[in-house]
Order: C-alpha cells, then structure tokens, then sequence
C-alpha cells in the first residue's frame, strides 16, 4: 500500500511539473509589443510653406503575430490604423508624414507618436518637431517634394514591382498573364477650391492599403485606395486590354 502512494504521489508531482513546464514556455512564447519608438526627420524645418516631415519608427514584438497601430499627434488628429506582421521575435520599421504650414500658420511647435492597438497598449515617446515657413518662398531640399521628383519617386516605386504593366493610357502587351501594379506608393490629396483667410488646410499622404476589383457603372474596376484624412481614396483604372479576368494581388493585381 505504501508503495502504490508513493508511485501515485510521484506521478502527480510528474504531472505537476509538466503542467508548470508547459505554462513557462506558453508565457515565454508570448506575443506582445515590448517597444516602439519614433523620430521627427527633420527636426527643425525653415523654408517654404508647407513644411514637410518625415516621422520614422520601430516597433520591437516578441513573438511571431500581427501588430495592428495608430498614429496619433499634437493637433488632436489621430491616423488610421495600420497593420504590421512579425514573423517571430523582432523589430520592424514604420513610417508616417505630416504636411503643414502655410499662410496663416507660419510657425508650429509640435509632435507625433504611435499607439499600438494590439495585441497589447504601448504608446512611444513624442517625436518633437519646429517649423517655421514663410509662403512664396523658394523651397528647400528638406520641404516637400515638387510633382517632379514625387513622379520620379513613384517611377522607382513601379520598377520595385514584379512584371509591372505599362503606365496608365498606354497599350499593355499581349500576354496570358500580366501583374499590373497599383500607379504610386503613397496619393497626397488636399482641397484645391480656394479658401477665404484666414481658412488653410494641411494636405495628406496616405500609404496604399489595399487593392481590390470592383463593379462600377456596370464595368469591372481595378480599384487602389490609399489612406488620407481617415478615409479611403480611391485611385481606379479599367481592365487591361484583352484581360477578362483580374483579381488582387500584392501591391496590383493579376490579369488573364
């Protein structure tokens, strides 16, 4: 009898051991954001109106999930939620921009940081930031970039991506099988009807998102939507000619 205890009593400390083991390595193996931090380039922005700077970021995770997060700034505005994956323990980079200043706002002490949503709350230090502007000055190599060297920018961006089709307007080759890639990788939009002083308005730009193929006005879409202003905008194009049929893919979509 005595021997049965105590073999009893052995296996239920086994048992109890293996469950404490097991709980170790599931806490280990736990996901959770465990850093992030940012930084205002340039920190100090004299020039022409609107200034323009660039924030870059890192956000350390510590196993392998999706970390889903939010930019948030000194004006009260808040970003829309992006999304990030980690393939296991690591950090990843992020970046966002803010475009201001103008004439009625010719100096702005301010600052932007990240908020992780999930799968835990972390907020980052404030990325502090001055510009000072002064409207119909001639820009500076820091201040935003002219509609010349945003193309040049979104050119790059196209020749990144795989079988890339011709440019919008132009005839796509005669293939089986094409990729044809979303136009930019960022959309700045703003309002182009003028405003009465002393009303200004701080253009966006806002990052591709996500791609889809859509019904409109009766003909199938490629559809490219870029966040800007908390929203979706939309930038679309029709099938290629001689494709039938298209579906989402990456950055584009691939034609038959």
């Amino acid at each position: 009898m005595f021997q049965i205890i105590t073999n009893r009593l052995t296996t239920i400390a086994c048992v109890t051991g293996l469950i404490a083991a097991l709980a170790l390595a599931v806490a280990a193996q736990e996901f959770r954001v465990e850093g992030a931090g940012l930084e205002a380039v340039p920190t100090s922005y004299s020039g022409a109106c609107p200034g323009f700077i660039k924030f870059q970021g890192k956000i350390q995770a510590s196993a392998r999930g999706r970390v889903k997060y939010t930019y948030f700034r000194s004006d009260g505005a808040t970003g829309p939620e992006g999304f990030i994956d980690f393939e296991g323990p690591g950090v990843k980079h992020v970046e966002t921009t803010w475009t201001l200043g103008g004439t009625s706002l010719t100096h702005y002490e301010g600052w932007t940081a990240i908020r992780i949503l999930s799968p835990n709350s972390y907020e980052s230090n404030q990325a502090k930031f001055v510009i000072d502007c002064q409207p119909g000055k001639k820009k500076q190599p820091n201040a935003q970039p002219t509609d010349s060297q945003q193309n040049k920018e979104a050119e790059a961006y196209q020749k990144q991506l795989p079988n890339l089709a011709a440019p919008l307007g132009e005839p796509y080759p005669t293939t089986k099988e094409q990729f044809v890639g979303c136009p930019v990788k960022e959309a700045r939009t703003e309002v182009t009807t003028p405003l009465p002083e002393p009303w200004w308005i701080t253009p966006q730009i806002g990052k591709l998102e996500r791609v889809s193929v859509q019904t409109i006005g009766g003909n199938r879409t490629l559809v490219c939507e870029y966040w800007a202003y908390g929203r979706t905008v939309p930038i679309m194009r029709a099938f290629p000619v001689g494709a039938t049929d298209c579906s989402a893919e990456g950055n584009g979509f691939r034609c038959r």
